[in-house]
């Protein structure tokens, strides 16, 4: 990252983007930190407060070296899209029509919800966010807008077979 944070503000900053990457719990963030506190990928400093003292990680200069070689070599790998939705979509056809709309239905809405939230901050987001993070977020962006078409088109699709 490019300043110093704590856990919450980590969380934050993800959920500043949340649904272009994954959902990230506090659950997993700070056993991690944890574990590269003790790499020597992160510095931990205990920052009084009023509340809750917080501990404030900084990444190290060998953390930033270990980040751009995983990075390097995830997108040296990484050339096909895996995507466990599309997983469970391809075996969809095991449930009863009901349970698959729903499911389909309940998917679009979420993604609606999503793609609001994203474009009510795409204009922060642009300022706060270095081009690369800003991009990552924009095709965030097109991939749900994609994903809401397609799934229009599977439940009119649904709709049609079930009037025959």
């Amino acid at each position: 990252m490019e300043r110093p944070m704590h856990g919450y503000e980590l969380k934050q900053y993800f959920e500043a983007c949340e649904g272009v990457f994954w959902m990230i719990n506090y659950g997993s963030i700070y056993p991690t930190l944890k574990k590269l506190r003790d790499e020597g990928r992160v510095i931990g400093k205990k920052e009084p407060s009023a509340t809750v003292d917080r501990i404030v990680h900084t990444i190290t200069q060998e953390g930033r070296e270990e980040f751009k070689n995983i990075l390097k070599r995830r997108m040296e790998r990484e050339t096909t899209v895996r995507d466990e939705f599309t997983l469970h979509l391809f075996f969809l056809d095991h449930l009863d029509r009901k349970v698959s709309k729903k499911f389909l239905l309940e998917k679009r809405r979420g993604n609606e919800a999503l793609l609001a939230d994203l474009k009510t901050r795409e204009s922060i987001l642009r300022e706060a966010m270095p081009k690369f993070r800003f991009e990552a977020v924009q095709r965030g962006i097109m991939h749900t807008k994609i994903e809401i078409s397609w799934l229009n088109d599977v439940l009119k699709e649904m709709e049609k077979e079930a009037l025959r």
